[in-house]
């Protein structure tokens, strides 16, 4: 990719983040947001508010990096193998750092780590098929550690037991 279009892709990248960050500290405040009795509201605008400023911390760190790689000529290669990134990804994404083969060999193992980061075993599979939908593993397995319970009847209904020695 040339230089000209590089700096106007990377200048049209700023001016977006810049209307985004001005748009985020723009928003309301979390406290102004909800009731005195619920603040359910405010904790999610806070969380909400948070997790968008990451994003564009995030997203601003990259156009730095972006634009100290096009001021030493290295813009458009990856930032791991030195590889030329497609102008057609960096047209897309004007901050990616890797090509497209290196941005998905790098997935599978963030995959993985959120996966288990939520319990499940792997990203392959990633959902567990119950015997019975109506019962969590919790639950069964409580069930089976529960050896004081008597078993559950067969059949439904109701059912007297009758002491026949009295008469």
């Amino acid at each position: 990719m040339d230089q000209a279009r590089a700096r106007a892709l990377l200048a049209a990248e700023r001016t977006r983040l810049q209307r985004l960050l001005q748009a985020e500290t723009s928003q309301p405040q979390a406290a102004e947001l909800g009731d005195e009795v619920d603040d359910a509201d405010r904790r999610n605008a806070e969380e909400t508010g948070m997790a968008v400023d990451q994003l564009l911390r995030a997203q601003w760190a990259a156009l730095q990096r972006a634009e100290a790689r096009l001021a030493a000529g290295s813009y458009g290669r990856s930032v791991r193998s030195g590889q030329p990134i497609p102008d057609e990804r960096l047209e897309a994404d004007p901050l990616t750092e890797l090509t497209a083969e290196e941005a998905a060999a790098a997935e599978p193992s963030t995959l993985e780590e959120s996966h288990d980061a939520v319990g499940l075993v792997s990203a392959s599979h990633p959902f567990e098929v119950l015997t019975d939908p109506d019962i969590t593993p919790e639950e069964e397995q409580a069930s089976e550690e529960d050896d004081d319970e008597p078993p559950a009847e067969l059949s439904p209904g109701i059912h007297i037991e009758r002491d026949d020695r009295t008469r």
